[in-house]
């Protein structure tokens, strides 16, 4: 048996969340696909722009928050600019990578490592430097072979000097740390604060919840 779960206040609770955060609102998604056509990272998704669109219209943001779609994103901005319903796709799709982080969830190919061997390399400098930046994301992965591979690739941009050997803080490093850590807190807090609620809306209207089955023919 084929089964999907509508969860109807799951899915009105995140639209209206879209609603504030990025000002678009997935209803207006009808499934014309030009997202997905249009999208040059699709090959590397689990599930393509408007599969996501259809999961969040129907409640299935958990899963969606698991997936390699948000992650892989590049933020192009091609699904937003070709979208025929003006929705901010890319915003929504940067909105839901956000909320990932903040929830501190297990995501796919080392995305999670690398997000946060990014951002905390540019908390303490104010700019990237490189081969801080990947030691940092090598020692996360506890993967030496990867490490080993790209290697070949960091010596000559090394010897070039395209790459600093030591790291060096950038004018106003102090500000964009404290930015940073803000901007964290407040993620965090307000995650904590939607996991809290949705408990006391889902026992307050449970009846209105429905399901749709197909049987097999």
């Amino acid at each position: 048996m084929f089964l999907i779960r509508y969860d109807a206040h799951k899915a009105a609770l995140y639209r209206e969340k879209l609603i504030r955060q990025v000002q678009a609102d997935v209803r207006d998604c009808y499934q014309c696909g030009n997202c997905s056509a249009s999208c040059p990272a699709a090959f590397a998704f689990d599930y393509v722009p408007n599969q996501v669109m259809r999961m969040l219209q129907v409640g299935l943001v958990e899963k969606v928050l698991d997936s390699t779609a948000i992650q892989l994103c590049v933020q192009c901005l091609t699904c937003t600019a070709r979208c025929p319903r003006n929705i901010d796709i890319a915003g929504i799709f940067e909105d839901l990578r956000t909320i990932a982080t903040a929830q501190e969830r297990d995501v796919p190919e080392h995305a999670n490592t690398f997000n946060k061997a990014f951002m905390a390399s540019l908390a303490r400098y104010g700019q990237l430097p490189e081969l801080y930046f990947m030691a940092l994301f090598y020692l996360g992965t506890m993967n030496p072979k990867m490490a080993m591979a790209d290697a070949p690739l960091a010596l000559p941009m090394v010897m070039k000097g395209k790459m600093q050997v030591l790291p060096r803080k950038a004018k106003g490093a102090g500000e964009v740390s404290r930015i940073y850590k803000k901007t964290m807190e407040k993620a965090r807090a307000r995650e904590k604060a939607v996991a809290e609620a949705a408990p006391r809306v889902a026992g307050g209207s449970a009846g209105t919840r429905s399901s749709l089955e197909e049987a097999p023919r």
